[in-house]
């Protein structure tokens, strides 16, 4: 991360209005969210002195799991055992899911409470803001790993009667992190979250691309804001692997202000595209598979080189070799659903037939906006050029070191789009008629 005073206060702001005022180029009003970063050795102390100040007597909730209390989350215990700050740990079995049950227990675990602190990455920090956010009480970060951009977003991933969702979160309003801590992460939790921070790469074009044909709601902030920290990692990914410092602080830097971009966007577009609905695929077929799913950030990985090879594919496509069937294409995929989706079919068709209305209106947007979308996709860095970024971290990068059939990754590839409601380069391919050779090539690439 940027250097920091190692005086407590003020506080770092992430990002500030006038940066955003003057990044914007969409005329429309930014939430811009109000989080401060604490960066010091010493900063879980200086978490549980703040608890004292501003808490008091009140109750805090402490919540992690065993991966992340041995990391941090003991420590921090400890200290705010010292200080004499009344709170309840909860400690979660290791590696938990973020689903609508467990969020509604610890909903009920906080009553009477007034903060939630969470120490942890991906799914502890989902249910830490998620629930602060229904209880409309404050929520504090201690992060643990450089493994995912959500710890600044307004979003949560939540499984929701086994669909994943991005459902309305609230940032947290401090961060406290332990430089140390960060650096000394696992090689693989470094390794998601560089997969996770490259997945702007694609997802801002996806984006592009659906404000071009449908909304005209592209704004140039958030990519910008994204994109300020990325020649700390991006250039040399090797010190990824080796635990540089710099490289690694960097990547958590990156994290942070990719989670920023969606909370000014109001959505996790700017991060989040096609490349995600592959991870989120695999992770809702646990459950009919049983199939334990990898790192969400090394399955937005291989969603990333599936997107880049569709865009290839899209670029060299001529107006005439559209299919312009977009009615026939909508009902062949529906028809799939109950196959791949079991007892979650009902889920998934609602998601998919949110956007029918603009799928149907493809046969004509897409051939109107040929040219100017043949130079978008002309933009997107070859599927090489991010299989071999990823490959320096250290990361094998092959379907079967990611624990993915060939088979289930055809069919994440094929029918991930179907999970959500938003355009993303998955429906353009299926709408060209090229996305199902776009997922036996990035197999190919992958195996």
């Amino acid at each position: 991360m940027s250097k920091i005073d190692n005086k407590h206060l003020p506080k770092r702001m992430l990002v500030s209005s006038k940066k955003c005022e003057s990044l914007c180029n969409c005329g429309h009003k930014h939430e811009i969210p109000s989080i401060k970063v604490v960066s010091d050795k010493n900063a879980y102390d200086l978490l549980a002195r703040d608890c004292v100040k501003t808490y008091a007597k009140e109750s805090v909730l402490l919540l992690d799991d065993e991966n992340t209390h041995l990391a941090a989350g003991a420590l921090v215990s400890e200290l705010l055992e010292k200080r004499s700050v009344v709170f309840k740990p909860v400690t979660l079995p290791g590696d938990p899911v973020a689903t609508d049950k467990l969020a509604d227990e610890i909903h009920d675990l906080s009553i009477g409470h007034s903060l939630i602190i969470a120490v942890g990455a991906g799914t502890i920090n989902d249910l830490g803001k998620y629930v602060s956010d229904k209880r409309g009480i404050p929520y504090w970060s201690v992060p643990t790993a450089p493994s995912m951009n959500g710890y600044t977003s307004s979003i949560a991933a939540i499984k929701v009667k086994g669909v994943k969702r991005t459902l309305p979160a609230l940032p947290p309003q401090f961060i406290y992190v332990d430089p140390r801590v960060i650096q000394d992460s696992p090689l693989k939790l470094r390794q998601a979250g560089f997969c996770d921070v490259l997945a702007k790469s694609v997802s801002d074009f996806d984006w592009r691309i659906e404000s071009l044909l449908l909304d005209g709601a592209y704004c140039s902030l958030p990519s910008a804001i994204a994109s300020e920290p990325e020649s700390k990692y991006i250039d040399h990914p090797e010190k990824i692997l080796r635990g540089d410092q710099e490289a690694v602080l960097g990547l958590f830097e990156g994290l942070l202000f990719s989670g920023v971009a969606m909370s000014l966007a109001g959505s996790s577009a700017p991060a989040s595209g096609g490349e995600h609905l592959i991870s989120h695929f695999l992770d809702m077929r646990e459950s009919l598979t049983g199939v334990k799913p990898n790192l969400h950030g090394l399955q937005v990985g291989a969603g990333v080189v599936l997107s880049a090879v569709c865009y290839q594919k899209l670029a060299s496509l001529e107006e005439k070799e559209l299919k312009n069937s977009g009615k026939e294409i909508f009902e062949a995929d529906a028809r799939k659903i109950p196959s791949v989706w079991g007892s979650l079919a009902s889920e998934v068709e609602k998601q998919f037939l949110k956007k029918r209305d603009r799928l149907m209106q493809f046969d004509s947007l897409l051939p109107a906006n040929w040219t100017e979308l043949k130079t978008l996709f002309g933009r997107i860095r070859t599927p090489d050029f991010f299989v071999d970024l990823i490959r320096r971290t250290g990361l094998e990068m092959t379907l079967p070191s990611l624990g993915i059939s060939k088979d289930e990754f055809y069919l994440a590839a094929t029918s991930a789009r179907t999970i959500r409601d938003r355009i993303t380069v998955l429906d353009i391919s299926a709408h060209a008629g090229i996305l199902e050779d776009a997922a036996s090539e990035t197999i190919e690439m992958l195996s």
